[in-house]
């Protein structure tokens, strides 16, 4: 796997192996639009009217830890055999406390600390946002350097 597919797939799997959710909480880009599609279902697997919270408030109910949402890298350089990549990371929970300590969890496993560095940096400082009355985003860009199309570890 090469190019931003890889750089998702690394991102993703350091995120796995170091934060305390569970896998399906740290969403690929293609899933961006799964927690605002959450809710009851009728038999047949429609929506059902009526039946409860929807969108991204149902899909905090049922994840009250929050989630992470992986965005698609965007090619912001390149110099030869260097692809440069920002990719932007949201962390969403119910609070803005939660959201912002979920966030940081995220920047310290992709940039690392003084002693052991990470393999990203830090593109913009945290953006808040709310999202609903029961949803905050958090989201920070990180930037990294593919060679040749893959991703150096």
């Amino acid at each position: 796997m090469l190019g931003p597919p890889a750089l998702v797939a690394h991102l993703r799997a350091l995120l796995i192996a170091g934060l305390p959710l569970p896998e399906g909480q740290i969403l690929r880009p293609e899933q961006q639009r799964e927690p605002y599609l959450a809710g009851p279902r009728d038999a047949a697997g429609r929506p059902a009217v009526g039946e409860g919270p929807r969108g991204l408030s149902a899909y905090l109910a049922r994840h009250p830890d929050g989630f992470v949402q992986i965005e698609d890298p965007v090619p912001s350089g390149n110099n030869g055999a260097q692809d440069v990549y920002w990719t932007a990371v949201g962390a969403v929970a119910t609070t803005r406390e939660q959201a912002h300590t979920l966030a940081h969890a995220v920047r310290i496993i992709l940039t690392g600390t003084r002693d052991e560095p990470g393999f990203f940096r830090t593109q913009s400082s945290p953006s808040t946002a709310s999202l609903a009355p029961d949803a905050v985003l958090v989201r920070v860009v990180y930037t990294r350097t593919l060679i040749l199309g893959v991703v150096p570890t």
